[in-house]
């Protein structure tokens, strides 16, 4: 065993069969068995080197081509596997389909029509926003934020409409929505007023980024349940001069979750942090309970977060901050007659809701620009979005193929001979390591990083192995008695 190789020799250590390995008879045939797998593990690196480069490479402006085509292979395996799970649970999904048109078609018959529609639109308008929400936070940092394109401007909408109505006394959503209604309130309207108008939107809307947080945090759970565990926690624990800013809050968002769990989640989901997506895939690699994750997560971004931009926002639109920034561009003719155009035609839409609203939509060059901003954002959404699942789509071809020769060489062994049982064994644990470091594939890991992270582990069982020889020296010198 002592001639044995680095790779062979931690894996012998982590099965403990080195026992089993002294009592071979043929060495020569082991260490054979040995060059082979040294063979395969430098062929499987340089593989991976290879795909992680071609996978640093590929983007959809670049290689708009081979991402559509990564793309559609993700489509054509997520339509099979649609297929054979409902082939598998035909009985159950045509049981609840029936039981669903039959609630709808009861629903329709027997309520009114006016309670169904208030219903219905309640169901629409609240789900809206929470999958605003979902969508703002889910896709590892290539969300939309649907928080600057939608639910800020409503805050907005809603902030002007009660200070130019005098009162709360119109609708946010539906028909007649934005139309002042009744006398003005003989006493100034409060920013918490305002709040309680827009509450249950702002509340529904972080619910939804709570819930678009869990997908890195379940993906990374399972990983490391099933012992793939792919994270590369050394570029967490050091930071140098020569680290980037981002890797110095990774770090700090590292460390910090390790020593205050819970109030660490919390304190990193209560303001705007585009690395959260970071702390959801930590606290999946070490196994943080469901329940302390989401409850910090949902506290901090549906209750905390929300709240304070909210009563930020309304501050800032506010009839008292608009007047004052108005007085602080009236030296400049051109910018304040542009700005209180704009208001005052907002202010028109809400007191005369009789207007034509085509004249309404054909002028104003702020709804052009706007409505092209959300287009933009729109289309840089769903161009990430297919992006990320085509090179999903290749690491996943990847890993299958680098899979596959691992099979195949395993296949060609043949092993045989005296310590057949002893060398299988041996091979077994050998690929099944190899196997298991398959699936790191991700575009911030590097050879060097998972070679550091291997020399740890060499060198704490080196240590061990050192420790274990002195003990059994000691022991060895101690005198028998007579």
């Amino acid at each position: 065993m002592d001639k044995m190789g680095k790779l062979l020799s931690k894996i012998i250590n982590r099965n403990n069969l080195g026992k089993k390995i002294n009592e071979v008879i043929d060495k020569d045939y082991l260490y054979s068995i040995e060059k082979t797998i040294e063979n395969l593990t430098e062929n499987i690196e340089n593989k991976k080197k290879l795909y992680r480069t071609e996978r640093s490479k590929l983007n959809i402006y670049q290689h708009p081509f081979l991402i559509s085509k990564y793309f559609c292979l993700y489509l054509l395996e997520t339509f099979r596997e649609i297929g054979r799970f409902i082939l598998s649970h035909l009985i159950a999904i045509s049981l609840i389909i029936f039981l669903v048109i039959g609630g709808i078609y009861f629903v329709e018959t027997n309520v009114d029509h006016e309670i169904l529609h208030l219903i219905r639109s309640m169901f629409i308008w609240y789900g809206y926003w929470i999958m605003l929400g979902i969508l703002s936070s889910i896709g590892l940092g290539t969300g939309l934020h649907t928080f600057v394109i939608f639910l800020g401007p409503h805050i907005a909408e809603v902030t002007t409409a009660a200070y130019t109505c005098g009162n709360l006394n119109f609708k946010v959503y539906g028909e007649g929505s934005f139309i002042c209604s009744g006398e003005p309130l003989s006493h100034p309207i409060s920013i918490l007023s305002i709040y309680s108008k827009i509450k249950m939107p702002v509340f529904l809307w972080g619910l939804g980024t709570a819930i678009g947080e869990l997908p890195p945090y379940f993906v990374s759970r399972a990983a490391a349940l099933t012992g793939q565990n792919t994270l590369d926690i050394s570029k967490f624990e050091n930071v140098n001069e020569d680290s980037s800013f981002t890797d110095k809050v990774q770090v700090f968002l590292f460390r910090l979750l390790k020593k205050m769990g819970f109030i660490g989640i919390l304190l990193f989901a209560s303001f705007p942090n585009p690395l959260f997506d970071i702390a959801g895939i930590l606290c999946g690699h070490f196994l943080v309970p469901f329940g302390t994750f989401f409850g910090a997560t949902f506290i901090g971004k549906a209750l905390i977060k929300n709240t304070i931009q909210s009563f930020i926002l309304i501050t800032v639109f506010s009839e008292t901050v608009i007047n004052y920034l108005l007085s602080l561009i009236s030296g400049y003719p051109t910018l304040y007659d542009f700005v209180k155009n704009a208001i005052d035609e907002q202010t028109r839409k809400f007191k005369e809701p009789s207007v034509d609203k085509v004249e309404e939509n054909g002028s104003g060059i702020i709804t052009v620009v706007w409505n092209a901003f959300i287009t933009i954002m729109v289309a840089y959404f769903v161009l990430s979005i297919i992006e990320s699942l085509a090179i999903s789509e290749f690491v996943k071809i990847k890993e299958k193929e680098l899979s596959k020769i691992v099979n195949e060489s395993k296949k060609n062994l043949n092993i045989k001979g005296p310590d057949k049982k002893v060398i299988t064994e041996l091979t077994d644990a050998a690929y099944s390591y190899i196997n298991s470091r398959l699936k790191n594939l991700d575009k911030m890991a590097s050879i060097e990083s998972l070679k550091s992270e291997v020399n740890k582990h060499k060198a704490l069982s080196k240590e061990q192995n050192k420790n274990n020889k002195a003990n059994k020296s000691k022991k060895s010198k101690v005198p028998f008695k007579k």
